[in-house]
């Protein structure tokens, strides 16, 4: 009964931030007066235009996000889809139906711009209240040695799975790395005569198979997975960069300011340039000039040659993820910029010079491609490197170098859209709560 009142509230709370939006439409649009027409239209005739609420929901309920526990960005991108596509089925619904001089299209437009975080953020405040409360709990088994993915399913109150305990677990999840195909199939079988649910990780976990298209062919009962290396699309590829230049140039003039002030901190605390230009290698092998705030002393190489000549313990940990802990050569002011990433900041000039990209691999130099990346150097290659990346999210310093080279084959593998606009706001939280930075 709680997991139907609760699917029952989520619809309501999505009406409840469809209103919302357009109460804050309605306001917008008046107050802007960018669209003047002859008469006013009152906001009730808005609040009662039934298409929207029945279009919405229909379409959530289609994508089964009142019925199936998504992720948060896997339901929050549902969600994108589902008003790019409502808000071209209200349009032709008002032109068909010849109601569209009734109406403001601009209260519309921004309804749904408005919609696009309103109902994501109504839908995790609701899902973290509900789970405290009891209400959106599931009991769930985890099999398989996947201490990583045991933690995330029991620690996520979005997905809302629980310790079975006593209790029947009505789902069960299934980490098939280390098992053999018949060893999963038997263990599905057996898991499905007893719980209502089983859900299992592929035995191959490298791709990201939401981005994959699966379909059957009926006479041999086989599923068929398509994948795309869609980085080797010409239009995907466009679609990245451009999204790199609009969203670099709407952010230059607010980083400007801030890049000023930097420059003046840093150029008062110790002599030397404010920026450091240091070579990379960049999308094909080229060399780039990668652009970053100073924020060792001037000089930092020659420091760096007796830490490592004198000090093993330093040398260990610099052989091993070439960074460390309370460097040394690190001036006050650059201990600052590195734990707010704020050292970075210039690089916005790289993108808009066409040599790095807002999401991809960190910058490196060629003697960590031959060390570390070795045969997977091509997925480097293959991508302009990044102001910030999967591995920036992921535990930045604290993630040794073979995951940080797998984070990156990763992001290249499944690239998309979506991806880089979760990673540019997991890095804004990343930054703000400095999370793995030294």
């Amino acid at each position: 009964m709680k997991s139907f009142l609760s699917k029952f509230l989520f619809v309501l709370i999505d009406m409840l931030a469809i209103v919302a939006a357009l109460l804050s439409a309605f306001v917008l649009r008046n107050t802007l007066d960018l669209f003047p027409v002859e008469h006013t239209i009152p906001l009730s005739r808005y609040l009662e235009f039934a298409p929207l609420y029945i279009v919405l929901i229909g379409i959530f309920a289609y994508e089964e996000i009142y019925t199936r526990r998504y992720d948060f960005w896997h339901e929050t991108r549902l969600v994108l889809q589902g008003l790019l596509f409502g808000f071209f089925i209200i349009m032709a619904y008002l032109a068909l139906s010849r109601t569209i001089e009734h109406y403001s299209r601009a209260v519309f437009l921004f309804t749904f711009c408005f919609a696009a975080f309103y109902i994501p953020a109504f839908k995790r405040l609701a899902k973290f209240t509900l789970y405290r409360l009891g209400w959106w709990q599931k009991p769930a088994r985890v099999l398989g040695d996947d201490k990583a993915l045991e933690e995330e399913i029991y620690s996520n109150p979005y997905l809302g799975y629980i310790h079975p305990g006593r209790r029947r677990a009505r789902t069960v999840f299934i980490r098939s790395g280390r098992m053999t195909p018949d060893t999963l199939r038997q263990t599905i079988d057996q898991e499905l005569t007893q719980s209502e649910e089983v859900i299992f990780v592929p035995l191959l976990n490298d791709f990201n198979l939401t981005q994959s298209h699966i379909y059957e062919l009926f006479n041999t009962q086989t599923n068929l997975i398509a994948l795309q290396n869609r980085l080797k699309s010409r239009y995907r590829v466009v679609l990245k960069n451009l999204f790199d230049y609009t969203l670099s140039l709407l952010l230059l003039p607010f980083l400007l300011p801030i890049i000023a002030v930097l420059a003046v901190l840093i150029k008062a605390e110790s002599p030397g340039p404010v920026f450091f230009v240091h070579k990379r290698i960049g999308k094909g092998g080229k060399t780039v000039g990668t652009v970053k705030f100073r924020s060792m002393y001037a000089d930092a190489d020659e420091r760096l040659r007796k830490l490592l000549e004198e000090n093993p313990k330093f040398a260990s940990a610099w052989r091993q993820n070439r960074k460390v802990k309370e460097d040394p050569r690190v001036t006050k002011i650059g201990a600052f910029l590195r734990r707010t990433s704020l050292d970075e900041l210039p690089q916005i000039f790289n993108v808009l010079l066409g040599q790095m990209s807002l999401v991809g691999p960190r910058p490196v130099v060629k003697e960590e491609i031959d060390e570390y990346y070795k045969e997977d150097a091509e997925y480097y290659y293959s991508v302009k490197p990044g102001i910030t990346g999967l591995w920036q999210v992921s535990g930045r310093s604290e993630v040794d170098y073979d995951r940080r080279v797998y984070l990156d084959k990763w992001y290249v593998r499944n690239w998309s859209l979506w991806l880089d606009i979760v990673i540019l706001l997991k890095t804004v939280r990343v930054v703000l709560r400095k999370e793995g930075a030294y």
